[in-house]
Formats: C-alpha cells, sequence, structure tokens
C-alpha cells in the first residue's frame, strides 16, 4: 500500500518550557500517535530559521512532526481518523506546554499521475 504522511506543526507556549514540550512530544504524545494505530513511525524537526529563499516566509511554527501513515487513499486517511477518534478514551491529553493555537496539521496522501 502507498504511504502518506500525516504532517503536524506547533509551537511551544512562549515563554514556557520549551524542554518539557520536547520531552512531552517525543515520549507520550508522538508514541501515543503509533500506539493508538494512526501512524507506523514518527519522526520531529525543529525550524533551522534559515529562510528557503528570500520572500518566501517560514510557516510560523518552530516544530513539524511528521508521522508516516499506511494510507494511499482519501479513504484510507478516513478510517485513520475514524481510528483516532475510536481510541481517542486512550489519549493522554494536551501538554500544557504546547500552544495549541499554532498547531496546523494535515494528511497527506501520495500524489499519483
Amino acid at each position: 500500500m502507498a504511504k502518506g504522511i500525516l504532517l503536524v506543526l506547533s509551537n511551544a507556549v512562549e515563554g514556557g518550557d520549551e524542554d518539557e514540550f520536547n520531552r512531552w512530544y517525543n515520549e507520550v504524545h508522538a508514541p501515543e500517535i503509533v500506539q493508538r494505530g494512526a501512524a507506523v513511525s514518527f519522526r520531529r524537526f525543529k525550524t533551522s530559521g534559515v529562510p528557503l529563499s528570500k520572500g518566501i516566509p517560514e510557516p510560523g511554527q518552530d516544530y513539524a512532526c511528521v508521522y508516516e501513515i499506511e494510507a494511499g487513499t482519501v479513504e484510507d486517511v478516513e478510517a485513520i481518523a475514524a481510528r483516532l477518534e475510536q481510541t481517542k478514551d486512550q489519549s493522554q491529553g494536551v501538554s500544557p506546554e504546547m500552544d495549541r493555537t499554532s498547531v496546523r496539521a494535515a494528511f497527506m496522501v501520495p500524489v499519483t499521475s
């Protein structure tokens, strides 16, 4: 099956404990998404601060999490979204160190010609 991604952009709370935000995301939140069957793996990234090109702004979030998902179609993504909804009681919640207003996320499927 073709693999898609779930891309999540976020920030730590301004003036908060960024180390705690990263610990929670790496050790609690992202592994939980995998354990709940929504993704098979994840990798996290922090912006370098180096612009791609003059005139192309950075997105405004400092962190990205890329989850690999077993999804090649919109129907596959709908099943993953349903699985997340069905397992929401397994969620350990959101860290107070995460700026929830900064979160942007999208399920993405492969482009086929």
